[in-house]
């Protein structure tokens, strides 16, 4: 019996073992027919999931690479039509000359008839010009604009007044404006802070015959001012709320007030700029931790620290800056409302990376070329008078045509690096790929060799492990 069990135990084990064989041999079979060492999640999890990615991202490339090429056929097209533009130009220019000369007097009808043709032609090239469909050289791809207003500050501006001597009747104060809202100052931002900024000029401050009564003007702009008491001056129509600006001095009399001056200094910001980058929404002022923060109402935010006073605040990120006044302190923006809003024009963005980012994307921008956007109007030069002032417009619009074209070319030179560097990523990220999922040939077959041995070994050895038992038939003679 026992010798019966013990030859069972050698074919199981041998079973087992042939198993093995044959299954590294099926994994081996597997790998060379499809060349790759990761088949299945199983072979390599982790591999799997990593080589999978850069399999979309080499995807991605690819079609980055023909989007670089697709820029650049598109800017080749508009080149190629400002370069028979600025030859327009030249003989226009040849025109021009020649009718400012008094010796083209009986020619000149005809020297203009020929420019009022090729204006037409000029236009007519940049009506036509474009690629799949979109205009290039109408403004539809010129440069966005924003705009915005200043509204809604609840903060304190600062203002100093100044009288004869340079104090006010021997004393020098400060207030604050009353209640300090701003959302009668509105129009575009340049606007507004144009606003501001003229209260950072010199007031005149003079009576108007009554006791309570007074002007303030900066020889532009007349306010009237009121005393209401002894010690309170408002002055009213200055573009603020209700309560307008409102300064307390303890010493201020109704005496002799002719011809004195009024300084306000600081309304907040003195120059501002927003860029085209700008998201179109509602931006609230803050101050923390010595930071200043800008947070627009869709919660994006940047934070920059606090300037001096006359300083720069730049928020890059978000495409504002805008510079305090000369007597600003921490906190006195609080509240100031920015809102900002997109204008005309759009530029096309070319995808030219794998991510949704702002530096895998290349956006290109070509100005508004029409003969009457840049200047070039039917009759310029039908007069000797005319054809000399059409001289200096034709070299303004050859000065923005080259502007143009060297535009172009930038963008050109810039995409050839794009597409250069868009090569050398996808053979890098394919080798990449290649080293955790491709089988390596060589060592496989060798491995696949040996499983075979194995396999056929194991095969035998079964076979004879199988055999064994049998010999106890011997025994019974």
């Amino acid at each position: 019996m026992g010798f019966r069990i013990q030859n069972n135990i050698a074919a199981m084990n041998t079973h087992r073992q042939l198993s093995i064989s044959d299954a590294n041999v099926s994994k081996s079979l597997e790998r060379l027919s499809s060349g790759y060492r990761i088949n299945k999640a199983g072979d390599d999890t982790a591999g799997l999931a990593i080589s999978q990615q850069f399999r979309a991202d080499i995807a991605s490339y690819k079609v980055a690479s023909r989007n670089t090429s697709e820029a650049s056929s598109l800017l080749q097209v508009a080149e190629g039509s400002l370069d028979q533009m600025g030859n327009i130009l030249t003989r226009l220019k040849e025109l021009a000359t020649q009718a400012s000369s008094g010796n083209s007097s009986s020619n000149i009808a005809k020297i203009n008839a020929e420019a009022n043709q090729l204006i037409l032609e000029f236009d007519r090239i940049a009506t036509s010009t474009e690629y799949a469909g979109t205009d290039l050289l109408t403004g539809n791809l010129a440069a966005a604009t924003m705009t915005g207003t200043i509204a809604d500050a609840s903060h304190s501006s600062e203002v100093t007044l100044k009288g004869e001597g340079g104090t006010w009747f021997g004393a020098t104060s400060t207030g604050q404006i009353n209640s300090g809202t701003m959302s009668a100052i509105s129009g575009t931002l340049d606007q507004a802070v144009a606003a501001m900024a003229d209260a950072n000029n010199t007031w005149t401050l003079t009576k108007d015959g009554t006791d309570s009564g007074f002007t303030v003007s900066n020889g532009t702009a007349t306010y009237s001012a009121t005393l209401n008491s002894a010690t309170t001056l408002t002055l009213t129509g200055m573009g603020e709320d209700a309560g307008d600006i409102v300064i307390t001095s303890s010493g201020m009399t109704t005496t002799n007030v002719t011809a004195d001056t009024l300084v306000l200094n600081n309304m907040g910001i003195s120059t501002a700029t927003v860029d085209a980058g700008t998201t179109a929404q509602a931006w609230t002022l803050s101050t923390s931790s010595g930071n200043m923060v800008l947070t627009g109402a869709d919660g994006t935010n940047q934070s920059v620290a606090e300037p001096t006073a006359g300083g720069t605040v730049d928020f890059s990120n978000l495409g504002i800056s805008f510079t305090t006044g000369t007597e600003w302190d921490s906190g006195d923006l609080d509240g100031l409302t920015i809102t900002t809003a997109g204008g005309a024009g759009t530029s096309m963005t070319f995808q030219i990376g794998a991510e949704n980012a702002t530096d895998n994307q290349l956006s290109i921008n070509l100005s508004d070329a029409k003969a009457a956007t840049v200047g070039l109007v039917s009759n310029m030069i039908d007069s000797a008078t005319k054809a000399q002032t059409a001289l200096t417009t034709i070299d303004t619009v050859i000065g923005e045509i080259n502007t143009q074209r060297g535009n172009v070319g930038a963008y050109m030179n810039r995409l050839s690096y794009a597409s250069a560097n868009l090569s050398t990523t996808i053979e890098n990220v394919q080798a990449a790929e290649s080293v955790i999922r491709d089988v390596d040939m060589a060592a496989e077959m060798t491995s696949f060799t040996k499983n075979q041995i194995l396999l056929q070994a194991g095969t035998a050895m079964l076979a004879q492990a199988n055999m064994a038992p049998q010999q106890v038939l011997s025994l019974f003679g």
